[in-house]
Order: C-alpha cells, then sequence, then structure tokens
C-alpha cells in the first residue's frame, strides 16, 4: 500500500501531511488511529492528515498548533511524493 505524502518543516517542527479521502478526516476516531499507524511508519514524526473539499481547498485533521501553521502553506508548494508502507 502507498500514501501521498509530503514531509516538510515549519517554524521548526518536522511532520507529514498525508492525503486521505475526506470521510477518514471527518471520523475522529478513525482518525486518530491512522495517525497512530502513520506515526509509527514516519519515524515518530508528527502527522496530519489532508482531505480536500470539491474546489481543491484543504481541510486539516491533526495536532492543533501544526495544522494552524499549515494553514498558509499552498498545497500545491507542499513537496509530495508517493511513500510505500508495510502491509
Amino acid at each position: 500500500m502507498n500514501v501521498q505524502a509530503a514531509a516538510i518543516s515549519l517554524a521548526g517542527n518536522n511532520l507529514v501531511i498525508v492525503l486521505v479521502d475526506m470521510g477518514l478526516v471527518t471520523s475522529h476516531g478513525e482518525a486518530d488511529m491512522t495517525i497512530d499507524t502513520l506515526s509509527n511508519h514516519f519515524g515518530d514524526v508528527p502527522v496530519v492528515l489532508m482531505a480536500q473539499r470539491e474546489d481543491g481547498s484543504p481541510v486539516y485533521y491533526g495536532d492543533e498548533p501544526l495544522t494552524a501553521l499549515l494553514r498558509d502553506v499552498p498545497v500545491e508548494e507542499m513537496p509530495w511524493k508517493e511513500y510505500p508502507l508495510p502491509t
């Protein structure tokens, strides 16, 4: 299984933004479990989930201070890459 993600550093914080479906972002329990799983895969770096509305605007879920920092970062400027996950 692969995920689309962007590893970035903002205001001295390293984090990984993972692109997911909107349904996951709105299901907080499932989103929290996904973040825990992905955080282990990415070396315990904080993970923020990102879905996109129909107009392309992002919806973030994760640590609130980190999601607040992301609001000023254009999605198209994030270094998106495909990461393999163990199955």
